[in-house]
């Protein structure tokens, strides 16, 4: 009789989540979804973040979607869409909010600020020209 070990098993994820991601990849996505954001590229930023979302330990998630849900809100506003406009621009706030005044390098209190203008113009019954909203990272002097 042979001494078998059992094969220790990797602990489950829950559904929808991917295992941590390697810091250098993570990075690359992080910076590629807010130079696609950056270039009004929505839909694709908000699929460079998503993956980083689903690999996100609890503490950073809300982070990411914050950000996925304001790609998505201004995708809407590029489509003409204000009802979904609104909804995923304030479902994104919300998560923003208490990631301010910065966080992983970028300054969210201006991406909160650029979608707050949106939303009033929006509630002012305005359709806003779409003057693309960017994401801009912190110079360490900045933060003083």
């Amino acid at each position: 009789m042979t001494d078998v070990q059992p094969i220790r098993a990797e602990p489950s994820l829950p559904r929808g989540r991917l295992p941590r991601l390697d810091p250098f990849e993570a990075e690359r996505l992080f910076r590629e979804g807010v130079a696609l954001f950056n270039g009004a590229r929505y839909w694709h930023a908000h699929e460079a973040w998503e993956t980083l979302w689903r690999a996100a330990e609890d503490k950073d998630r809300d982070f990411y979607q914050g950000l996925i849900q304001i790609a998505a809100g201004l995708l809407h506003l590029q489509r003409r869409n204000t009802r979904g406009a609104r909804n995923k621009l304030s479902e994104g706030l919300v998560k923003l909010r208490r990631y301010q005044p910065a966080q992983r390098g970028i300054f969210v209190n201006e991406l909160i600020g650029a979608a707050n203008r949106i939303l009033d113009q929006l509630a002012a019954g305005y359709m806003p020209h779409l003057i693309p909203p960017v994401i801009r990272f912190v110079d360490s002097e900045e933060l003083g």
